[in-house]
């Protein structure tokens, strides 16, 4: 059995485009043997372009780095639209860019749930609700809420769990982008991690946290450049979007038809649709995910930082016409030369619709999506490591000096471990159920543990503990339950629908239990931390903020309503 339908960068991805495109990797590689596609020079001088970009923005930015802070945090001093723009950007990989157009190529409008229901909604909660903890108690990451909140053994356990998981994360981004660049242009795939790493690395050592995000808002203007093209040849070709929707069969059409009693492409049912991806999986990687989150939280102000996740989901929005739309016109367009293999509309589409220099343009796209998911990973590892482990654990009374060379040291030890972890993730015929492995177990409890933390007093030291171990170990029992044969679902990603559901549902049991029996500790200080003693020096209920919150869900609504 292959688990082809798992938690990656905060979504479930379909077994279209991620089973077939990359992690059966000897089908693949036979499949792809015969679309190799040559790139002219224009096409290497605008890669090489890119990457000189990237190395002098990272150089450009060392002067700044005197303080750890700098390095770590990005001093807190970046504009809302940047770090707004870096928030879906560290996001976006060519894995979503890839997996999403056979999705929309195989099962169509239906894919826009991982976008409408897996995404924007925690994004909006973030900005409304979560941020105004995150950024008025000062923390340095999201596990450091857990220590003020709840207790050191959970803020550890949580550290320990997303350093892990980063780090291995990071390896499958150079993998992923070598076995891409191998299909694509029969490019080595040991020079292609290399070069990709060495990259990374220059300039995420010199410039930190602010490099990776400025690097990262070009990056996300490239990947749209490098899709936008596709989409708007296409539907030319077409006849526009009339043309386009004469063409693809009726049940493309449809986001939520057949969902009420599970008769749809993907065998999904309304409840797992709604709790497991709407609620659990949504809100636990958008609103706990540090990746993203260390993006708001380096905005320059309170406002900034709340809006940094808003701006972000008015983004979010469209990007299902640049990724799933393209697996449709490559259906519609080139269903013979795809052949009922998916996975391959994307490069079907980069062969057949971009000359020379608008190929080198495409293909910079997917190196730009692959390094911004990267670098997101590193910076988010290096300071963790950095205050979240050695600071507090290891050694707290350092200079910070000696701090700003511990994350740089990091950073380099991060980038080596995420090579390392490559050749770990070449070892799986079926890699998704390496990500199953490291993702899919420790996102759902973080949900109940957040949302108990802020606003329930009553949640005891202990229970945060308690419930990520017994969550987190339901979400194991449940998927080798299905692993067995046990428990029977329509598709593996209904399973892991089911699974975030359960694993959310235990975690939070358990604490409300634990918070009962254990003791009250009164002189435990809460300001800041819940919303019955949140910080009233900045509103809470910011007109600009709930008239943003507003405004995105009455599009949300309007596109669900659309594409219904």
């Amino acid at each position: 059995m292959s688990v082809s339908l798992e938690i990656f960068e905060g979504k479930l991805l379909p077994r279209v485009g991620i089973r077939d495109f990359l992690f059966t990797k000897y089908q693949f590689l036979v499949s792809y043997e015969l679309m190799f596609v040559t790139l002219a020079p224009i096409d290497y001088l605008i890669l090489l372009v890119f990457v000189g970009f990237m190395v002098v923005i990272g150089v450009l930015l060392k002067k700044s780095m005197n303080q750890s802070s700098d390095f770590l945090l990005a001093g807190r001093m970046i504009p809302a639209w940047i770090t707004g723009i870096a928030f879906i950007s560290a996001n976006i990989s060519a894995l979503e860019l890839l997996g999403m157009s056979a999705s929309g190529a195989e099962y169509g409008f239906l894919t826009f749930h991982f976008y409408y229901l897996g995404a924007i909604p925690g994004m909006i909660f973030l900005g409304i609700f979560m941020m105004p903890f995150y950024y008025s108690s000062k923390i340095r990451s999201v596990p450091e809420y857990l220590r003020y909140r709840f207790n050191r053994p959970a803020h550890l356990l949580n550290s320990l769990i997303t350093l892990l998981s980063l780090a291995l994360g990071s390896g499958i981004y150079l993998y992923s982008l070598s076995l891409v660049f191998e299909t694509m242009f029969g490019w080595n795939p040991h020079l292609s991690i290399l070069f990709s790493a060495a990259i990374v690395l220059v300039y995420t050592y010199f410039g930190g946290l602010s490099s990776s995000i400025y690097t990262e808002v070009m990056q996300f203007f490239l990947t749209v450049l490098g899709l936008f093209p596709l989409v708007i040849i296409g539907l030319t070709r077409l006849g526009g979007w009339d043309g386009l929707m004469q063409k693809i069969p009726n049940s493309h059409k449809h986001m939520w038809h057949g969902l009420i009693n599970g008769q749809n492409e993907l065998g999904w049912d309304l409840l797992s649709v709604t709790v497991g991806l709407g609620f659990v999986l949504s809100f636990s990687y958008w609103t706990c995910g540090f990746t993203e989150v260390q993006r708001a939280m380096a905005a320059k102000d309170y406002r900034a930082a709340r809006r940094t996740p808003l701006i972000g989901a008015m983004f979010k929005l469209f990007l299902p016409f640049l990724t799933v739309i393209p697996g449709l016109i490559a259906l519609t367009e080139f269903s013979k030369e795809m052949n009922g293999e998916y996975n391959k509309s994307f490069i079907i589409l980069l062969k057949n619709f971009y000359p020379s220099g608008m190929l080198g343009l495409g293909t910079t796209a997917l190196l730009a999506a692959f390094m911004a998911g990267m670098s997101s990973s590193i910076t988010a590892m290096n300071t963790i490591f950095t205050y979240d482990i050695y600071q507090t654990y290891i050694d707290p009374n350092r200079e910070d000096k000696d701090y700003l060379k511990i994350g740089k040291l990091c950073t380099m030890i991060a980038v080596v471990f995420a090579i390392f972890a490559s050749y770990i993730a070449m070892q799986f015929e079926n890699i998704m159920n390496y990500i199953q492995l490291l993702f899919s177990f420790f996102s759902a409890p973080l949900i109940s543990i957040f949302l108990l933390g802020m606003f329930w007093r009553r949640a005891s030291g202990w229970s945060a503990f308690y419930g990520m171990l017994l969550g987190t170990g339901t979400g194991l029992v449940h998927f080798l339950l299905y692993y067995l044969g046990i428990l029977q679902y329509k598709s593996d990603m209904v399973s892991n629908f089911y699974g975030a559901i359960y694993s959310g549902l235990v975690c939070f049991l358990t604490m409300v239990i634990v918070s009962f029996i254990e003791k009250e500790d009164p002189s435990k200080d809460l300001r800041g931390l819940i919303y019955s003693d949140r910080d009233q020096s900045n509103p809470f209920w910011d007109p600009r903020i709930l008239a943003w919150g507003v405004g995105l869900i009455v599009l949300l609504a309007g596109f669900n309503i659309v594409f219904a």
